[in-house]
């Protein structure tokens, strides 16, 4: 059947030329382009249902209106602090971007001009820098996005003298990191023709036959860029990485492929010069190589599209290329050596032409390994292992350091990092929702409690959210504050109460001082009645004392005057008192008091009527003596009730003044204590500070307009959703970043359980918190498929070589390489140069490459290993494929170490650390472990290396391999 394919295609063959140049013309003019697509499409790649994905769409339901998908950040700064020119600049910046808002890009304009509230978020505290920040309606990678960041870029020359701006932000980013990826690829090709056609020209030593496998491979990328293109129009992903896997792995196994048939077709040309028989020849032997070499690598990259991760998916574009590439192989590398024939090879001659020969240095690593495979396998095992322990899979997630430096974007955010702190740009985002509304004062108090936890987070700078808008706690709302405020009632409170205390031992005082007049007034009213005693007895020596009587009644009118007087003047003191303590008036001994003191008025006033009456009798010298002597009577016994009145009017007043100073003491044991529960306030609020969770937003405060504008931002209509932001004081790409999302995660999860908020769920979106995804997601798809490749090429293995134990070693002898290898990169990138780590691609594209490309010169050697192979004759059929395939080896190693070193040269750091871990595997395999390790294994199991699907007689084998060591120097040796 190859025999009738290679001569059809003798007679068809500038046909075939013919089709692949019009296929090629086809696919340019008729299939999309790739780097396009590549430019427009998400290069996060994290699933849908990721707990950042679905959070940042639940976010974007809270305000429609508002929300942005990404953002670009004006960065102005001046190094001495920024002027009132600058910032006049800067105004009249924001005034023109509000007025491109509406369209299609630009959604909202926010700087401390239209935000002069929140101006502290956007001007630095060292007042050198000044932010301007610009949302956009669609994502970073969308072309009118994009389109809106040249504008802005275009927008910002004419700053002031003297100062810097750029333009940073998830948009800008997203772009130079597209342009940085785009000029590496740029690099990579130019270096990656330029190294293969220099690495031919040494191989085959002719300035023709170069340029078939270049020819062969440049229209088979052509058509795979235009096929992957049309293939992600039905779902399949692709990233700034397809493009660069698509040249390196073509130009690499595709020349290998190319090399390993045309070194074959030289071999073959040599027998009889005949063009058709040497194709045949070719294509019957290492055809079914170069198949089943295409194969693995098929298999391992077909294989990735069944990861998780769309990044390690983009790289499924290959298998589409090594398919393209193999049936060009298969086709139009026949073809133009059927073209070109002996012409391939000039200035050569094909007839003394001895293609690799037989190199002495495998032949001396073969009759090693088949003399001493037991010292070979340890010797290596030794001198390598340590080497794995380099490898402690440190990784970094720094997707800054993709780009150049140079690029304005990096230079913003570093600017912002130095001014405002590492998280400023790209804040945590963190979604919550609930089964009720979150529009009470509880569930508010609740997250006012759990942003205070997160805010003592180490590593986090500030908590915004509804509960603290501009990131501050609102600070009349807590305890300390409320503690404040109660210390100043008590202190106004203690106040009155010192002034009432002060006012009760007044009147105390005043009251103890009209004491003496209750006295003299008593001791008048008792000589009073003596003498009224006195002129009732004398009534009866009326005859013998008038003119004693007229002076004792005129003495009485006197003293009742003078009585007059005193009551009077009692019952002033006591309205005054009254009057100034009007509280008194509920006291009952002061209503008694006041009783008696009317009572005395009135027996005065009865009194004084009498002794009116008498001196009139007597001025009248009225007879009726016994009239006189009744009234002398009732008025000594109205001055008894007098002075009794006194004496419990002075009574009254003790008890009164001992309850007013009963009542000053009281209110001075109050003051003392409103002193005592005021210092243990003052002390409280000294030693809590902000620490203090008491929270607590009355009604009326949550109703209140400036309220419902951060309710509004912050928490849907119908309170179920809210969002928090949380800005890191540390690089959000970094390690420590990624500590602090757990912890922020882990604090809000366990303070919200059992609040006011009924069924808290906790979900976070951001750089950060997609960084923290992406290290579990990668790691378990790494696991996964890393698995599933394996066991793709160990199939393809045991179906090429129909065994079961040399598959197996040899992917044992690709796993240790794999091991040595990221163990040196480790130690170069991570110990020597500083990096924080790998880049956390690098570790999976490293083993995928190396065991996808690696297993090639596996099948290389143990095809020919196969065909050269008789029953009892493993040394010699493994020298003869070692001496033979050597060379081949050698050549496709550097061949693919070339294309791959291509990839360092391109400016991108994970293409720079993949090219190296390639480079330093392909090298260690394709010598140490193809040279040594595989042959002393091989030689070691000896014939169980075909088990279990061939026998062999033992007779048989003796005496072939005595046959064969008699005809081969090397194993005589």
């Amino acid at each position: 059947m190859i025999e009738r394919l290679v001569r059809g295609l003798a007679r068809t063959k500038w046909i075939v030329l013919i089709a692949w140049i019009a296929i090629t013309a086809v696919s340019i003019l008729a299939l999309p382009d790739l780097q396009a697509i590549v430019r427009e499409t998400e290069q996060k790649f994290v699933p849908s249902d990721s707990e950042s994905v679905v959070a940042k769409e639940m976010m974007e339901r809270i305000d429609p209106e508002q929300t942005t998908k990404s953002n670009a950040i004006i960065v102005y700064s001046r190094a001495q602090g920024i002027t009132e020119q600058d910032q006049q600049w800067l105004q009249e910046k924001a005034k023109t971007l509000q007025n491109l808002k509406g369209d299609d890009s630009i959604k909202s304009v926010q700087s401390a001009y239209e935000m002069p509230e929140m101006a502290s978020k956007f001007r630095s505290a060292d007042g050198t820098t000044e932010l301007i920040i610009v949302g956009f309606q669609r994502a970073e990678n969308d072309t009118v996005t994009q389109e809106a960041v040249d504008v802005l870029e275009e927008s910002l020359s004419g700053a002031p003298e003297g100062s810097s701006v750029a333009l940073t932000g998830s948009a800008p980013i997203s772009k130079d990191f597209q342009k940085s990826s785009e000029e590496g690829l740029k690099k990579t090709e130019l270096l990656t023709v330029g190294l293969v056609l220099v690495i031919l020209l040494i191989v085959f030593r002719s300035p023709i036959a170069p340029f078939v496998p270049l020819l062969t491979i440049g229209l088979s990328l052509v058509i795979t860029r235009g096929l992957v293109a049309l293939a992600t129009e039905y779902g399949m992903p692709v990233s700034s990485f397809t493009e660069s896997f698509l040249i390196a792995v073509l130009f690499g196994a595709g020349t290998d492929y190319c090399i390993l048939l045309i070194q074959r077709y030289r071999e073959e040309l040599r027998v009889d010069n005949d063009r058709v028989e040497a194709l045949v020849r070719t294509m019957r032997t290492v055809g079914k190589t170069v198949v089943f070499s295409a194969s693995t690598v098929f298999v391992a990259f077909f294989l990735i599209g069944f990861a998780q991760f769309g990044l390690y998916q983009s790289a499924v574009g290959v298998s589409i290329g090594v398919v393209v590439t193999l049936i060009a192989g298969l086709t139009l590398t026949p073809a133009l050596l059927l073209i070109l024939g002996q012409a391939a090879f000039w200035p050569s001659k094909v007839n003394s032409g001895q293609g690799h020969g037989e190199s002495k240095l495998w032949s001396a690593m073969a009759s090693l390994a088949s003399r001493r495979p037991v010292a070979v396998l340890l010797v290596t095992v030794i001198l390598l292992a340590p080497l794995t322990l380099l490898f402690e899979g440190k990784r970094s997630f720094d997707d800054i350091a993709e780009i150049d430096p140079g690029h304005g974007s990096v230079q913003g955010f570093r600017q912002v990092e130095r001014s405002f702190g590492s998280g400023e740009v790209f804040p945590v985002s963190i979604a919550l929702t609930s089964s009720d509304s979150m529009r009470t004062p509880e569930a508010l108090a609740a997250l006012e409690y759990a942003s205070a936890s997160v805010a003592r987070i180490d590593g986090v700078k500030e908590v915004r959210s509804v509960v603290r808008p501009l990131g501050e706690q609102l600070s009349e709302l807590t305890v300390q504050d409320q503690l404040t405020k109660t210390s100043a009632a008590l202190e106004e409170m203690q106040s009155g109460v010192d002034k009432v205390a002060a006012g009760l031992s007044t009147a105390s005082s005043e009251i103890a001082t009209g004491q003496g007049d209750i006295d003299k007034l008593t001791s008048g009213l008792q000589e009073m009645s003596s003498k009224t005693k006195d002129a009732k007895n004398g009534l009866h020596q009326i005859h013998g004392g008038l003119v004693s009587a007229a002076k004792g009644t005129d003495k009485i009118v006197g003293g009742l005057t003078q009585s007059s007087n005193v009551a009077s003047s009692m019952a002033a003191d006591l309205q005054g008192l009254l009057k100034a303590h009007p509280e008194l008036m509920n006291d009952k001994n002061v209503q008694m008091l006041l009783g008696k003191q009317q009572g005395l008025t009135k027996g005065l006033s009865e009194l004084k009527k009498g002794s009116a009456a008498v001196q009139s009798g007597f001025k009248k010298l009225n007879p009726s003596l016994d009239k006189v002597a009744d009234g002398l009577g009732q008025l000594a016994e109205g001055q008894t009730q007098a002075a009794d009145g006194a004496k419990q009017l002075k009574g009254g007043l003790n008890e009164l003044t001992g309850g007013l100073k009963d009542g000053a003491k009281g209110l001075t044991d109050i003051s003392s204590g409103l002193t005592q529960v005021n210092d243990a306030q003052k002390a409280i609020a000294d030693k809590g500070g902000n620490q203090i969770p008491g929270w607590y937003m009355p009604e009326e405060a949550i109703n209140s307009p400036e309220f419902q504008q951060a309710l509004d931002f912050y928490m849907s209509k119908d309170g179920m959703t809210t969002k928090l932001e949380v800005v890191l004081d540390v690089n959000p790409y970094s390690g420590d970043a990624l500590v602090t999302v757990d912890r922020i995660r882990d604090t809000l999860r366990q303070n919200l359980s059992g609040t006011a908020i009924a069924d808290p769920q906790v979900l976070l979106a951001g750089t950060s918190a997609q960084i923290s995804e992406l290290k579990d997601i990668s790691q378990n798809d790494f696991t996964r498929t890393g698995t599933l490749v394996l066991i793709g090429i160990f199939i393809v293995l045991m179906i090429l070589l129909r065994s079961i134990l040399a598959p197996l070693y040899v992917l044992l002898s690709l796993g240790f390489n794999y091991l040595v290898t990221m163990g040196i990169v480790e130690f170069i990138f991570v110990d020597l140069l500083g990096e924080p780590g790998l880049s956390w691609s690098a570790s999976f594209f490293v083993f995928l490459i190396i065991v996808a490309l690696g297993v090639d010169y596996s099948i290389f050697l143990m095809a020919r290993f196969k065909e050269e192979y008789r029953p009892g004759g493993i040394a010699y059929a493994m020298s003869r494929a070692m001496t033979t395939t050597g060379g081949v080896i050698i050549s496709a190693a550097v061949i693919m170490g070339g294309t791959f070193a291509a990839l360092m040269m391109s400016g991108v750091n994970t293409l720079l650390q993949i090219g190296a871990g390639i480079v330093i595997g392909l090298i260690l395999y394709s010598t140490v472990f193809m040279g040594l390790v595989v042959p002393a294994l091989a030689n070691l199991i000896g014939e169980a290396n075909w088990w279990p699907f061939r026998k062999q007689n033992s007779a048989a084998v003796v005496v072939k391999e005595t046959h064969q060591k008699k005809a081969d120097p090397v194993l005589e040796g």
